[in-house]
């Protein structure tokens, strides 16, 4: 209130003085400036004049006359373009946060980088099958924080990482250190895949301050997963195919969930956790075989009891077209009955994001991963190469070419120039349909 009234006298002065100097015939010469923090004024020196020119500040926009620093707060000075009478304001200390760039990411360990660098049936060279080496390399992210002070203290620090770069669609994690990994094989990051990430660091006095953005780009390569207490997982996605690449994220092949024979689960919570992320809607289960009356997949023979439903939730689809597994089941009626019965899972949109499976993920999955893929035009050496990864799994034993070439010999004796052509039509002796074998297509290949 008082302030206000001060201004008020202080307009009146101006108009005062004003009217005095109507009558005023000599042009003036000022005096110094006399300031306060609000108005400046200057007498005229002329013998008897009165005239006291006064008005109030214009400042600039002000300078940094002191920049501010993480080391230290700064000063901004701000000075009126008048009077010259200048005031100053504290500039707060900086935050800065500085990411350690990343180009590319191989999401493959170096035993699986070897491994894709040679030849497909090199395998066994790498890996033999009796331990688990299947999932994907951790990737360590860093950064440096600077700005901290007795009032600035950390709380904690969010990192966020996103196929998108507004972050519309993200995943955030929290870490007490200025780095971050995921453990046991990494964040599961698609292949041929460019990822935004930022970092957040939360203070405890409730400030936040947050880096800018940066980027890296995933090499090419079979995407595979870590899915706690599940062998073998892999996403068929990611490979060049007939006119395009398959799509990611929509069909993944895997080991058992529960075990041979019975219900319990080998899937852990943490695991089931990461296959909801992943947005599962479906679970193809491929067991058929029988031991004391149980079938592999937790049925009893005699239908007393029934597997019903996926171990991952109740609102997860539970098909089991399973069969007994031999090398040359493609040539028998039981293993294309087994064909038929997946394809006819997989020609429905709705059942996507799925994960098919049989003890192993290994043979009957392995089959199945093969007339997918086929029938979509991969290369059959990729195709063959995705086969033998699975030696990088706890699968028992190793899978050779020689093995291969068993298991295919039913399709390559098919009609066809191509081993597309060939996989199509012996999907149609197995009973599937042209119109299921297109929609497989439509709903798997990403057009280029």
């Amino acid at each position: 209130m008082k302030k206000s009234f001060t201004r008020i006298l202080s307009l009146i002065l101006c108009a005062v003085l004003l009217l005095c100097t109507v009558s005023c015939e000599h042009e003036h010469v000022f005096g110094e400036w006399t300031t306060d923090s609000e108005i400046h004024s200057r007498a005229c020196t002329q013998k008897n004049c009165e005239y006291v020119e006064t008005g109030f500040h214009t400042f600039d926009g002000g300078i940094a006359t002191t920049p501010a620093t993480t080391e230290a707060p700064g000063v901004l000075t701000y000075t009126c373009t008048v009077c010259g009478y200048s005031y100053e304001e504290k500039i707060d200390q900086l935050f800065e946060i500085t990411l350690t760039e990343i180009e590319t990411w191989d999401i493959h360990t170096t035993l699986q980088k070897k491994y894709l660098a040679d030849l497909p049936e090199s395998a066994t060279d790498y890996a033999v099958g009796n331990a688990e080496l299947s999932y994907p390399a951790a990737r360590t992210f860093a950064w440096t924080a600077a700005g901290f002070t007795d009032e600035r203290v950390l709380d904690h620090y969010e990192i966020s990482f996103s196929e998108y770069e507004d972050f519309s669609v993200c995943e955030t994690y929290t870490s007490r250190w200025n780095d971050f990994s995921k453990a046991n094989g990494g964040q599961n990051l698609k292949v041929r895949t460019t990822y935004y990430w930022k970092v957040k660091t939360v203070l405890q006095n409730g400030e936040s301050f947050e880096s800018k953005v940066s980027s890296f780009t995933t090499l090419e390569g079979p995407r595979n997963l870590y899915v706690d207490g599940v062998a073998n997982f892999r996403d068929l996605g990611g490979k060049d195919c007939d006119g395009g690449v398959l799509r990611q994220g929509l069909i993944y092949r895997c080991g058992r969930l529960h075990d041979n024979y019975g219900t319990t689960q080998k899937v852990s919570a943490m695991g089931i956790k990461t296959l909801k992320a992943l947005g599962i809607k479906s679970e193809i289960d491929l067991r058929g075989k029988i031991k004391d009356g149980v079938v592999e997949n937790g049925d009893k023979a005699d239908g007393s009891f029934k597997v019903t439903k996926s171990v991952i939730g109740d609102d997860v689809n539970y098909f089991h077209p399973g069969a007994e597994y031999s090398d040359t089941m493609l040539q028998t009626e039981v293993g294309r009955t087994m064909v038929k019965g997946t394809f006819d899972v997989l020609a429905n949109k709705d059942n996507y994001p799925l994960l098919f499976h049989c003890s192993i993920g290994t043979d009957r999955t392995g089959i199945i991963a093969i007339l997918t893929e086929g029938v979509c035009g991969v290369d059959e050496n990729v195709i063959l190469q995705d086969y033998l990864f699975s030696n990088f799994g706890n699968i028992g034993s190793s899978r050779l070419k020689s093995r291969y070439d068993i298991v295919v010999s039913a399709i390559k004796s098919c009609k066809g120039s191509s081993f597309m052509e060939k996989c199509e039509n012996y999907l149609l002796k197995c009973g599937v349909t042209a119109e299921q074998i297109q929609t497989v297509r439509d709903i798997l290949i990403e057009k280029k």
